[in-house]
């Protein structure tokens, strides 16, 4: 790898900062439609980890320019390809292959040709770029002379812990050895309805180059049209999919963009998940595994589980959370929303980053800063699938599916499993669930008699400046008795626990207000 080699990536990142701006100050729709082909341009002539963060835009923006980052850019002649092939095959190409076509897909990495086998598979050959390794080495180089700053600076990330796991993942991914290895796994050990991985062929595999089955279908964006009841089957598909890749296989996908998944039908007529690329997986070792289940139910049952304890088991930094362990049962309520119903749950209705803002404000950061590195790839995973879900316009019942991926056996060890110690304050407050209000209670009496009664969910006094009817909040603020800021940051500090918040005479009303 070269200084002029390290320079020119350098030259495209300013490029493609100077056109993301660019598309952030347009407002004129043309012409922002042409800031986002260019852009677009500029990831896919990258390649490299510079694409992939154009293939992040695709799986959000959903527009055309970005959408050609999924479906793929234009791959590299044959001809400059083979040659890299047989010296990694160690033999003439015409000695395996009866057949190779020209790329059908060409990706951040390498590129994909349709072949056919000697004895007659039909296969699907990806080979890397040449020279992609020494690109990708200075990427990474620049990436590691990033500075910290924003949030990044403010609450403390980690950035060196990001930069090793960006480094980490980019340098496995251009080993296909390891990618067939953990295909083949993943294949052997998710076994889901409806999921088809395709097969490896270990023996023609190198750092190089990975032969596999090949796999035919359509995009996310096509098998939004299909009926409702095929729709529905892919939904459950994907989401045990993940639920038995995390719980039971410690294995998962990392790469949840709509190139890396095709659509189709078996030869009964059922649809089919095909699911591809296994170069970004997130390996999560049994314990993790079985403290994320366990905070999952115990959130869900209200049981004397700790949060704080569980975050420190999934690889948090306890000291970190401990200034908001107060808030981390009603966090997780908000997290684990989907899981808390018995019916199926409806990503549009779950307004995620604006009520993990109202509950911790700009603590949110600090719960973020605090947690390991590689769950950014946990948690695209679940946005990858929520974003499926919702091109597929389905809605499906998260705890059942849960119970089926994993079965009541591993529900259970995952109950008893004894989280490890972690060592914290003594005025620390460490909430378990059973320990926060269910209730919020507004009661109003005038003359001695109860004129109004309410009870809702005792995550609405996060709110309850606007809950009060503002003739009512007016005489409250005036009166200089009670300080609602002050009240909601003890709440959002020690936690939603049953207490009295507050009495306020108001003439002859009286009005009580409390957590139970």
């Amino acid at each position: 790898m070269t200084i002029l080699n390290t320079a020119k990536r350098a030259l495209q990142f300013f490029r493609i900062g100077l056109a993301a701006k660019k598309l952030q100050r347009t407002q004129n729709e043309t012409e922002r439609l042409l800031a986002k082909q260019a852009l677009a341009g500029l990831f896919a002539d990258a390649r490299g980890i510079t694409m992939k963060v154009g293939q992040l835009f695709a799986g959000t923006d959903g527009t055309t320019p970005f959408q050609e980052l999924v479906e793929g850019i234009e791959p590299l002649p044959l001809k400059i390809m083979i040659p890299l092939l047989e010296t990694e095959l160690g033999q003439k190409t015409k000695s395996v292959f009866r057949s190779i076509d020209k790329a059908i897909a060409a990706a951040s990495l390498g590129q994909v040709h349709l072949a056919e086998l000697k004895n007659g598979d039909k296969v699907a050959v990806k080979i890397r770029y040449p020279d992609i390794s020494d690109a990708v080495d200075a990427e990474l180089r620049l990436v590691g002379l990033m500075p910290g700053v924003g949030p990044v600076n403010r609450w403390g990330f980690d950035l060196d812990a990001y930069k090793k796991s960006l480094r980490d993942n980019m340098h496995r991914e251009l080993d296909y050895r390891s990618e067939a290895q953990r295909q083949d796994y993943f294949g052997r050990t998710v076994q889901v309805p409806g999921l088809k991985v395709p097969g490896v062929y270990r023996d023609l595999c190198s750092e190089r180059v990975l032969v596999q089955s090949r796999a035919e279908g359509v995009l996310i964006d096509k098998a939004g049209d299909w009926s409702e009841q095929d729709r529905l089957a892919i939904g459950q598909t994907l989401m045990m999919t993940l639920f038995k890749s995390l719980f039971v296989a410690g294995e998962v996908h990392g790469d949840p963009h709509p190139g890396n998944v095709f659509y189709s039908h078996d030869e009964n007529g059922q649809p089919l998940v095909i699911l591809l690329d296994y170069g970004c997986t997130l390996s999560i070792a049994e314990p993790r595994r079985l403290a994320l289940l366990k905070l999952i139910v115990g959130c869900r049952e209200r049981n004397p589980t700790k949060p704080l304890d569980c975050f420190a088991a999934l690889g948090f930094d306890s000291k970190k959370l401990t200034p908001i362990s107060g808030s981390l049962p009603a966090l997780c309520q908000i997290l684990f929303r989907p899981f808390l119903l018995n019916h199926a749950f409806s990503p549009e209705q779950w307004q995620l980053g604006e009520e993990v803002n109202d509950l911790l404000g700009d603590y949110r950061w600090w719960f973020r800063s605090a947690g390991p590195s590689d769950l950014f790839l946990l948690m695209r995973a679940f946005q990858g699938l929520i974003q499926q879900l919702q091109q597929l316009d389905v809605r499906l019942p998260w705890w059942s599916l849960l119970q089926q991926a994993v079965g009541p056996e591993l529900i259970r060890q995952a109950m008893a499993y004894e989280l490890p110690a972690i060592e914290h304050e003594p005025t620390v407050m460490t909430l378990s669930f059973d320990q926060q209000a269910t209730l919020l209670c507004v009661r109003v009496t005038e003359g001695g008699e109860q004129r109004v009664s309410v009870k809702m969910p005792a995550e609405a006094v996060l709110d309850l400046e606007h809950l009060i009817p503002e003739d009512v909040l007016a005489r409250i603020i005036s009166s200089g008795t009670i300080d609602l800021k002050q009240l909601g940051e003890s709440i959002r500090a020690n936690g939603i626990t049953p207490q009295q918040l507050f009495v306020f005479e108001d003439g002859r009303k009286t009005y009580k207000v409390w957590l139970e």
